[in-house]
Formats: C-alpha cells, sequence, structure tokens
C-alpha cells in the first residue's frame, strides 16, 4: 500500500504540472459550481472562517470562543516546519518533556493537550501527534482554546489543534522547491493543484516532499518522506464528496532526556545548561515514526434550508522508539548515568460521523439547528518494553563521551503496558438563535457514552470504565457593529485522564474520566485597516493528576486556570502585517492536601507572549523582511514547585524575495532562527530538554 500512495500521486502531480498551461473550458450558464478553495477563505494574517468544532464555516465574528489562526502566509513567511513552530504565534503554547528534535508535546494554558484526542484534521479526524506532522499540505492551524465536548467529545481542556488542508481552487497551482539548512537538512518539495472536468466539478490538490534531516546536535541525521493528495467532486448542485490521504515517515536519533533529580530539603537541584549541539544518549538511541491519515465527507444539500453532512475517517500510526535518559547525576561536575528503553508502539483511530443542518424562523426568531452523531474507536496494541544502561554505562552532561551499542533486558513475556481500547458514541445538538443584528444565543448539549478498557501489564491490573456523560454549551453574543462583538460562555467538557508520563513508576497507564467546566468572556474587533483584535478572560475547572512523593502519576483534586489572553492578527498599513499575543495565567491544584493546594501544576508558565511583523519594501518590489520575538516565563519542573526553569525570549529574523526568473514568479527566503543562540530550557516535566541553537534556513520555490 505504501509503495502505491508514493508512486500514483508523485505520477499524477507530474501530469497535473504538464497541465497547467491548458486552457479552462468556459464556463456556461447552467455548469454545476466550481469546487471552492479553502485559501479563499483566509485574507493575509487573518481568517475569516473558522473550522473547528461546530463553528465549521462560521465567520469568525460569529464564533464565541477562543479561536487563534496560523495561516499559509505566516507558516511560509516563517519557514514553520512543525505544530510548535506554529503555534508559538499563539498565546499559552509551550512545550512538555520534548525539545522537538522529534516530535512536539504541547501544552496550551498550562493543560497537557492530549496527543490522541486534541489533533484533529479538517474540523474532525483525530490523528495521532506521536510524529513530527507535517505543514507542507496546511493551509491554516487553527486552535479552538478551552472545553470542547459538545463536538469531539472526550478530549482535553486545553483545547483541540485543527489542521486545515490545502484544496485545489479557481487558478492552478504548481510549485516545486527545495529547503537546506546549516545543519545538514536538505529537502525538495512539489505543490501541484487544480480544478478539472467539463465544468471543473473536479478539484485535487498534492503535496509531496522529502530528503534527509539535519540536526544541529553534532552527528545526528536523519530523513522523512511525506505525501498528500485531497481530491474534490461536485457531483450535482446538490452532492459533493470530499477526501484527504497523508502519509508520512520520519527517522532520526532522539537525544536524550534529563531527568529531575529528587529533592533535597524541598528543593530540586537543577544541572547548569549543556551544550545542545552534543549528543548526550547512545547514537543509536533511534526514532523511527510512520502515520497514515485519511478521511472521506459528502455534503448532501436536502433543500434550500436543509442539509445533511456524512464523513468517516481512519489514522494509524507506528512507532519504534529507543528513548534514552540522563539521570543520578551531579550538578556541579556533570557526572551522571544513561539508562533507556525500546518500545514499539501501534495505534489507531476511527471515526464516523453524521450531522443535520438546518435553517427556520419562529416567529422573528431566526435558528441554525445542527444536529448529530459521532462515534469514535480507538486501539493500541500492548507495549513490551526492553531496557539497556543503568549503573555502569557513564557519561557526563557537560563532556558527553560516545556510547557504544549497549546490551537489551530479554523481551518480557506479559506487556509492560497493557493494550488500550475505548468507544465513544455521542449525540448533540446546537441551536444558535438570532433574535437581532445585535443578540445571537447558541445553546447546546451532548450526551456521551465512553467505553475503554486498559487491558492487564505485568505490574497493573486490567483497568475499565463506562461512564455515561451529558455536557452543556451556551453562549451570549452581542453585537455593536457587524465588526465589533463581545460574548460570555459557559461549556462543560469530558477527558479521559491523563496518561502517566514516562519515567513514573506508572508510565503510559491513563487516570480516570473527568469532567471539567469553563467561563469566558471575550471580545473581538474586525478594525477597518483587516486587523483582528481579541480579547478573553477565561476560567477553567479540571480534574487534578500530579506525580505523587512516590513517582506514581495519580489523579486526586482539582486543578483551576485563571488567565486573560490578548491577540492582534492582521494589517496595519499596506505594507506591515503583524501577530501579536499574550497571556497571564493563574493556575493552582486545590481540594489535594496541604502540600499540593496552591501550587502551579508542572511546566506551566504564568506568562507567554510572542510578536511576529512582516514588511514589504516598497523601494525594492518584491522584497520583504520579517522579525519575530517569542517569550515564555518561567515554569515549574515539579507539581510541588521545587525547582524552576528560566523564562527565555527567542529571537528570529527572515527575509523573502520574490521575482521572475525565466518567466517563472521565483522565491528566495532565509530564515534565522534563536538569532542569539540562546541556550535555554525548552521543556520541563519528568525530563528536561534543551532548547535548539541558532538555525539559519534557505528557500527556493519556482512556480511552474
Amino acid at each position: 500500500m505504501h509503495k502505491f500512495f508514493a508512486s500514483m500521486p508523485l505520477a499524477l502531480a507530474a501530469q497535473l504540472a504538464c497541465a497547467q498551461a491548458a486552457p479552462s473550458p468556459s464556463n456556461t450558464g447552467d455548469e454545476l459550481r466550481a469546487v471552492t478553495v479553502q485559501s479563499d477563505r483566509t485574507s493575509g494574517f487573518v481568517a475569516n472562517t473558522v473550522e473547528a468544532g461546530t463553528f465549521r464555516g462560521a465567520s469568525i465574528m460569529d464564533v464565541p470562543a477562543t479561536v487563534n489562526t496560523v495561516t499559509r502566509e505566516v507558516i511560509e513567511l516563517q519557514g514553520a516546519a512543525s505544530i510548535y513552530d506554529v503555534l508559538r504565534n499563539t498565546a499559552g503554547v509551550t512545550r512538555q518533556q520534548n525539545g522537538g528534535d522529534t516530535f512536539d508535546q504541547l501544552v496550551i494554558r498550562g493543560i497537557a493537550v492530549e496527543n490522541r484526542t486534541n489533533y484533529r484534521l479538517n474540523g474532525s479526524l483525530a490523528i495521532p501527534n506521536v510524529s513530527e506532522i507535517p505543514m507542507e499540505n496546511k493551509e491554516r492551524v487553527e486552535v479552538l482554546k478551552g472545553a470542547s465536548a459538545l463536538y469531539y467529545g472526550f478530549t482535553s481542556p486545553a483545547g483541540v489543534v485543527n489542521f486545515v488542508t490545502k484544496r485545489a481552487g479557481s487558478t492552478p497551482v504548481a510549485t516545486l522547491g527545495m529547503t537546506f539548512d546549516n545543519h545538514g537538512t536538505a529537502q525538495g518539495f512539489v505543490d501541484v493543484g487544480r480544478q478539472f472536468g467539463d465544468q471543473n466539478q473536479y478539484g485535487l490538490r498534492i503535496n509531496a516532499a522529502g530528503g534527509q534531516l539535519g540536526s544541529p546536535i553534532e552527528g545526528v541525521d536523519g530523513n522523512r518522506k511525506f505525501l498528500s493528495a485531497a481530491f474534490d467532486w461536485r457531483v450535482n448542485n446538490r452532492l459533493t464528496l470530499k477526501a484527504d490521504l497523508e502519509h508520512y515517515r520520519k527517522s532520526i536519533t532522539e537525544q536524550a532526556g534529563i531527568t529531575r533529580l529528587a529533592a533535597v530539603n524541598g528543593v530540586i537541584a537543577l544541572p547548569a545548561l549543556p551544550d545542545p549541539r552534543k549528543l548526550i544518549g547512545p547514537p543509536w538511541a533511534t526514532f523511527e515514526a510512520e502515520v497514515t491519515n485519511t478521511q472521506l465527507r459528502a455534503d448532501y444539500s436536502l433543500s434550500d434550508n436543509w442539509a445533511l453532512m456524512v464523513e468517516a475517517g481512519h489514522s494509524e500510526a507506528e512507532r519504534d522508539r529507543r528513548l534514552a535518559m540522563f539521570g543520578n547525576y551531579n550538578v556541579r561536575t556533570g557526572a551522571g548515568r544513561i539508562t533507556g528503553n525500546v518500545q514499539h508502539l501501534e495505534q489507531s483511530s476511527d471515526l464516523l460521523r453524521s450531522e443535520l443542518f438546518g435553517t427556520f424562523a419562529t416567529g422573528g426568531v431566526q435558528h441554525e439547528l445542527t444536529l448529530g452523531v459521532a462515534r469514535s474507536d480507538k486501539t493500541q496494541d500492548p507495549i513490551f518494553q526492553r531496557n539497556y544502561g543503568g549503573a555502569t554505562t557513564a557519561q557526563n552532561l557537560y563532556f558527553p563521551r560516545a556510547i557504544g551499542f549497549l546490551p537489551l533486558t530479554a523481551l518480557p513475556t506479559q506487556p509492560t503496558t497493557g493494550a488500550q481500547d475505548s468507544t465513544e458514541l455521542g449525540l448533540y445538538a446546537l441551536d444558535r438563535i438570532t433574535f437581532s443584528p445585535e443578540w445571537q444565543l447558541a445553546a447546546g448539549v451532548r450526551h456521551t457514552r465512553f467505553e475503554s478498557t486498559q487491558f492487564a501489564s505485568s505490574t497493573l491490573p486490567r483497568i475499565d470504565y463506562d461512564v455515561k456523560k451529558t455536557t452543556p454549551l451556551a453562549a451570549l453574543s452581542y453585537k455593536f457593529t457587524p465588526d465589533l462583538v463581545t460574548y460570555v460562555s459557559y461549556a462543560e467538557g469530558v477527558e479521559e485522564g491523563e496518561v502517566a508520563p514516562t519515567g513514573t513508576a506508572n508510565q503510559n497507564n491513563r487516570m480516570p474520566p473527568g469532567v471539567s467546566k469553563q467561563k469566558e468572556l471575550g471580545l473581538r474587533w474586525l478594525t477597518g485597516t483587516g486587523t483582528l483584535l481579541s480579547a478573553a478572560l477565561f476560567d477553567i475547572e479540571r480534574p487534578g493528576a500530579y506525580t505523587n512523593s512516590a513517582n506514581t502519576f495519580v489523579a486526586d483534586g482539582r486543578q483551576n486556570y485563571r488567565g486573560i489572553e490578548l491577540s492582534a492578527q492582521g494589517r496595519l498599513t499596506r505594507q506591515l502585517a503583524w501577530q501579536l499575543s499574550a497571556q497571564a495565567l493563574d493556575a493552582e491544584f486545590r481540594d489535594v492536601n496541604a502540600q499540593y493546594n496552591g501550587k502551579m501544576p508542572e511546566n506551566t508558565a504564568k506568562h507567554t507572549a510572542s510578536a511576529f511583523l512582516s514588511y514589504d519594501i516598497a523601494a525594492v518590489p518584491g522584497l520583504s523582511v520579517n522579525g519575530g520575538a517569542y517569550y515564555t516565563g518561567r515554569r515549574p519542573i515539579d507539581d510541588l514547585n521545587q525547582g524552576f526553569i528560566g523564562g527565555y525570549t527567542i529571537f528570529a529574523l527572515g527575509t523573502r524575495y520574490v521575482t521572475q526568473l525565466f518567466g517563472k514568479r521565483t522565491l528566495w527566503q532565509l530564515n534565522v532562527d534563536n538569532v542569539g543562540d540562546k541556550r535555554y530550557w525548552a521543556a520541563a516535566g519528568t525530563r528536561l530538554a534543551v532548547g535548539a541553537p541558532r538555525s539559519v534556513k534557505a528557500t527556493l520555490k519556482i512556480d511552474l
């Protein structure tokens, strides 16, 4: 199957590229309406619509929730290649556990983003965040922050990260390009799309990329491959079909995580920041992952006022990981030990969803009603972990030495982490009621049955959950003008429960399901110059979970998150565009015990902020410059706040020149990240991770 995926779309891409010069058929009065492209809904730094949750296709001014969007223009200007590269442009997003060399584990508003449920493709299909998610085929990335149970069921109240894929538009696309960086990365990519058929009723968009991965770590490299296809077919005036496929692989040596030390007199000592260019773990501690996502959708217009939508999706992932950890060290000398484990992970996710949408009036009140049913099934195979290293595997954090191959323990006869199966069935309804041009009420409810089993492992018995929850949503909006709106909302969320992190005594085991509650007050203004200004006050309460003094991850008490979030994005002038964000957060444990109450959950930053500006130089047509600054405040490394990693600010610079070369639009781009080559802690948790040093990336693109 993978060989087929790797060959057929590339062949189609070549044919489509050759066909770009062919004239499109002339339109006739009775022809079918052309397939639209998602980028038509984006204007520079501002996305005009939202695809996440029940708001799919709604105007941003009609969404009573915090939604941050990073558009394709921003992604390309920054040369962003990972989730964190993209989402650091939004407030309150930080890394956890990993430094980003393999993939990003994220925290939003101080809450961990669940890797199996909170990442969505085109607003619906849950895709696994177990490897770096490609950006080449993404038109934009949205973050619907806070509780989202009405549409997504059991998810973390951190928020849902939604990836909107590129689609074929009325203007054909055929782009070839290369990217290089100072660490040895050399990759090629292709982006081809067009509409075809006698009435332009078909649309196909293909993206492919691959090549060598460099690394700032000396002696480390890898490779990646990526392929995607998005197909649209407007069958007739009533029926539209869509299909998406993406497949990607990544292989690279993973840097060792630095485990936190035991507290002494209530304080956890931190080592000095090591050189991020030195490999601490063994060179054979590889990370290899492969992911395939498929999605189908049909939209059928029943009448002028009613429509039916049916969609299905499947996602599967495999990962082989030889995770190394550095621990038992002396913070002064750096002398310590290397331990590690080898795990093979296989997981899959299936989705089936149907919605009925209609508009009608009762008296002078207008209704937009959505009725839906969704089922999702998730599986994860048992993990049989093998270990390596130990007391005899000496290493030094500050002066690391090369580590040869280490023997593995025998393959266990029983799984170290039991298999996991879950089924979720949800029924939901949402009515958006418009009383007048100024007042709108959104009221909804979802009833969910969640069944899950974590099968027995070598250390833990089988755990079964069968939970039924009903969760409401209500939001009242007032529009002072069509471009200035305020809202107040209340929503409840349900989540599976956090997973015990690597390094804990019960790692990979899931906590019981729980209910979160969220209140939010927001304001949104689209200025006359095209800048979208947003502000939100939020209060989230969720079940507490933490690592106790016995190094066991447990569920107990509550966690409360209160904060304010501000953002601005769009154009200040014809030449200057900006995207700004800031968040102040007060998070604490409650109702646990005197030891934990009032403490901040680990890896939570009280303050985060970002600023990105791009300026077109009028004196040199096609030339632009940009710069960014990204601030993360200090964060506790454990739930008892016995140690903190320091805050930091990272600066980025870029320049782009677009010209004609042999009659073809050609783009030259240079991006520098971490301009000051700052050393900093990128992530905290049971493991610490060091941030990447300065990187210089060059991009060349040619439109055929």
